[in-house]
C-alpha cells in the first residue's frame, strides 16, 4: 500500500526545494498498466490458433454429411451418416474444450487487468491526496507572508510557480483516476461477458456429449433392428415413410386452408429486419423444394444443419409467444413475436423454431435479436429412421404472418403422443434476413 511522505510547511527562509509533486510523479508515472505476462498471451494465441484447427475439421465433416444425405437411402448410407456425425460431435465436444480453456485464459488475463487497473487507481488517489495536502498549506500562506519569505525575487516566483504546478498537476490527476475508473469499469463488464460465456459453453458442452450419446444409441438400434440386412432397412423406411407422411400432410393442408382464406397476402420483404437463428448449411430452401416423395412439393420455411447441439438464437427482437414438445410434427419448438415498423405501418410476425433438443425460453419471456433460445436437435418428424436431404441434425425456421396464425392440438394423439402445430401463412425467411 502507499504511504505518504511526511512533509514539513516549507521554509520560505531558504531556497525552494524540488516540488514534492515532482518527485512523487518521479516514483508512479503516468503510463498504462502493463500487458499481461508473454506467457499467457502466447498461450491464448495457441488455443485460438488450435479452435481455429477444429472449427475448420467440424465444417469439413459438415460439408460431408451434406453430401452423404443428397444420397439415396440404404442401410451403408444410413451407418456412414452416424459415423460422420459421430465423428463431428467428437471433434465438436474437443473444441468446446478448447473454446471454455481459452474463455479461462481471457478471465485470467482480464482479472489481471482489473488488478493492475485497481493498483494504479489506488495510487493515484494517493498521489491526489498528497497533492491536495500541500495545495492547503499554500492556501493557508498569504501573499505577504510569501514575498517576506524570500530572500530574492527569483525565488519568490519559484514559490508562484511552485504553486500553479500544484494546481496543475492537480486537474492532471483527476483526469488520470476518471480515465482509470472508466477503463476499469470497463474491464469489470468485459470480465462478467466472458463468466456468462463459460456458462453457455458448459452448457453447449453437455449437448454435445448427450447428443452423442444419442447418436451411438440411434446407431446400435437401427444395427440391431435391421440385423445389418438391407431388406429390413428398406421395409423399415417404408413403414416409417407412411408415419410421417400423416403428419406432414397435415401441417400442409393446415396451411393451405390459411392461404385460401387469406387469399394472396402482399406484406412486403423487410430486409435485415431478422438475423439467422443458427450457424451452419442451408439444406433446404422455402417453397417448391422439397416432399415430392410425399404427393406435394412446398416447404414452409428454411432448413438449416450444424452439429447437434449448435446453439440457436433469437433471429429478432419480440416475446415468445408459445412453445412445445412432442414426438411428432415439429417436436421440441419455440414461437416468436415479433413487431415490424415500416412507413407508418404496424405489422405483426411470428417466428418458428423447430425440431430443438431442449428449450431455454419461456412463453411471455421478452427476448433480444441474438438471445441464446435453445440448441439444435433432431426432435419430432426426425427422430425416427430419417431419409431424404432432410435427414439429421436441423433447425426449421419458419416466417408466419399475424393474420390467421394459430397452434392446434395434432390429430394423430393415439399414435405419437401428445404434440400440437403451429401454422399459418407463411413467408420466405430469405426476406426477411440480413
Amino acid at each position: 500500500m502507499f504511504q505518504t511522505q511526511k512533509h514539513n510547511k516549507p521554509n520560505f527562509l531558504r531556497r525552494s526545494p524540488l516540488p514534492a509533486i515532482l518527485m512523487l510523479s518521479l516514483v508512479f508515472g503516468f503510463s498504462r498498466a502493463a500487458m499481461p505476462a508473454d506467457e499467457l498471451q502466447n498461450n491464448i494465441n495457441e488455443k485460438q490458433q488450435e479452435l481455429q484447427l477444429l472449427q475448420g475439421q467440424i465444417q469439413d465433416l459438415q460439408n460431408e454429411i451434406a453430401k452423404r444425405k443428397k444420397q439415396a437411402a440404404s442401410l451403408q448410407n444410413e451407418i456412414a451418416l452416424y459415423d460422420l456425425q459421430i465423428r463431428q460431435l467428437e471433434v465438436q465436444i474437443q473444441a468446446v474444450n478448447a473454446q471454455i480453456e481459452l474463455s479461462n485464459r481471457q478471465i485470467l488475463e482480464t482479472e489481471i487487468e482489473i488488478k493492475k487497473k485497481e493498483e494504479e487507481l489506488e495510487k493515484q488517489k494517493a498521489l491526489l491526496a498528497e497533492t491536495l495536502r500541500l495545495i492547503n498549506e499554500y492556501d493557508s500562506i498569504s501573499p505577504l507572508e510569501m514575498t517576506l519569505g524570500n530572500d530574492t525575487f527569483s525565488q519568490f516566483l519559484d514559490q508562484v510557480q511552485y504553486a500553479v504546478s500544484l494546481q496543475d498537476k492537480d486537474r492532471e490527476l483527476i483526469e488520470t483516476i476518471r480515465e482509470l475508473k472508466a477503463a476499469l469499469e470497463q474491464k469489470k463488464i468485459e470480465l462478467e461477458t466472458e463468466l456468462a460465456k463459460q456458462t453457455e459453453l458448459k452448457t453447449e458442452l453437455d449437448q454435445a456429449q448427450n447428443s452423442l450419446a444419442a447418436q451411438r444409441a440411434g446407431k446400435q438400434a437401427i444395427l440391431a433392428e435391421t440385423r445389418g440386412q438391407e431388406k429390413l432397412y428398406q421395409g423399415l423406411l417404408n413403414q416409417v415413410a407412411i408415419k410421417e407422411e400423416q403428419i406432414s400432410r397435415e401441417i400442409f393442408e393446415l396451411e393451405v386452408s390459411v392461404r385460401r382464406a387469406r387469399g394472396d397476402k402482399t406484406l412486403p420483404p423487410v430486409e435485415g429486419l431478422l438475423r439467422w437463428p443458427m450457424s451452419g448449411i442451408l439444406t433446404q430452401s422455402y417453397g417448391n423444394t422439397g416432399f415430392t416423395a410425399l404427393g406435394y412439393s412446398f416447404h414452409n420455411g428454411l432448413d438449416i444443419a450444424a452439429p447437434a447441439g449448435t446453439r440457436i438464437y433469437a433471429a429478432g427482437d419480440g416475446v415468445v409467444y408459445a412453445t412445445g414438445t412432442g414426438r411428432a410434427a415439429y417436436g421440441n419448438w419455440v414461437v416468436i413475436k415479433h413487431t415490424l415498423a415500416k412507413n407508418g405501418q404496424v405489422n405483426n410476425i411470428y417466428t418458428l423454431y423447430a425440431h430443438i433438443r431442449n428449450f431455454v425460453v419461456s412463453e411471455g419471456q421478452a427476448v433480444r435479436a441474438g438471445d441464446l433460445i435453445g440448441y439444435e436437435g433432431n426432435t419430432g418428424n426426425t427422430t425416427r429412421l430419417l431419409y431424404g436431404p432432410e435427414r439429421g441434425y436441423h433447425l426449421h425456421f419458419t416466417v408466419f404472418d399475424e393474420d390467421g396464425f394459430d397452434i392446434k392440438t395434432g390429430a394423430y394423439e393415439s399414435t405419437y403422443g401428445p404434440y400440437q402445430i403451429p401454422y399459418g401463412y407463411t413467408y420466405n425467411p430469405m426476406n426477411f434476413l440480413k
